[in-house]
């Protein structure tokens, strides 16, 4: 006797179908979005800096410039604001035939041919403007270390990472300086605390960061260069603690939160990527 086959046999196959069908489109979706935002890319930035954390937290500790960090950035332009920096130009160039097509008529007396011509107006001449203010998206990848704790029976290590960050600029092109906001997730890495018997605690947590920037810029043999101070705001509100020797009981002192939050200055280069 034949087994009767439930519909939840056929799923299977028919899934796989349906991921051998769409497969090549879904990829060729996805390499087209990373395509267009590869064409939009028009410079690339690294960047290293020092800094501080601010003393607002007891929990932490990090004196002037011994908070170290680096970072690259994909930028890309948004929009721009121009002023007229003159009248615009007498017209010249006068109207222009372009041939478009030819009409042959066959007729009693014969064939007639006729061309046909477009009459092209040249655009208006348009007034001399420049730059005054340009606005530009970053997407970057930033690492920070050199904190420590402000517990002197805890030794504290570790790193952030902003995995990834997102920047917008505002850049005053005649004086050459900017203003930016950047946000993005960031995440502590390798977090370690060591108490005075050795004992290793590995802890994780992540947050949102948020920072206000201020630089200038000068190009330099076709490089930008530029130097920038910051302010970030990084609170991690909950760290999660184990011990790295099983049945290891975790100290009551260790941080429940870390703020490390701070002041920095970098430095950086900036590299064109568009023609």
């Amino acid at each position: 006797m034949p087994r009767q086959l439930s519909p939840g046999h056929f799923m299977v196959p028919l899934l796989a179908l349906a991921l051998t069908a769409f497969a090549p489109a879904l990829a060729s979706a996805q390499l087209g979005v990373i395509e267009a935002f590869a064409r939009r890319v028009t410079d690339l930035s690294f960047n290293a800096s020092l800094g501080g954390l601010s003393p607002s937290s007891p929990e932490t500790r990090g004196d002037a410039f011994d908070v170290r960090g680096f970072g690259l950035e994909l930028l890309f332009e948004i929009g721009s604001v121009e002023e007229v920096t003159g009248p615009a130009p007498a017209v010249r160039d006068s109207a222009e035939l372009v041939w478009k097509e030819m009409v042959v008529v066959a007729g009693p007396d014969g064939v007639d041919t006729t061309f046909v011509y477009d009459v092209v107006e040249p655009p208006p001449p348009s007034a001399p403007t420049r730059e005054i203010w340009t606005f530009e998206m970053g997407i970057g990848y930033g690492q920070v270390t050199g904190f420590g704790s402000g517990d002197p029976t805890i030794d504290l290590r570790g790193q952030i990472r902003d995995l990834p960050s997102a920047s917008l600029y505002a850049n005053y092109v005649p004086a050459g300086f900017y203003v930016g906001l950047r946000s993005g997730f960031m995440a502590l890495r390798g977090l370690r605390a060591y108490d005075t018997a050795g004992e290793a605690y590995s802890g994780i947590a992540d947050s949102f960061l948020l920072a206000g920037l201020l630089g200038t810029s000068v190009e330099v043999m076709s490089l930008d260069l530029f130097a920038e101070a910051a302010y970030s705001v990084r609170s991690f509100p909950s760290v999660e603690w184990r011990a790295v020797s099983p049945g290891t009981s975790l100290p009551l002192n260790l941080p429940r939160e870390l703020s490390l939050s701070g002041w920095s200055i970098a430095v950086g280069v900036q590299f064109a990527m568009g023609s």
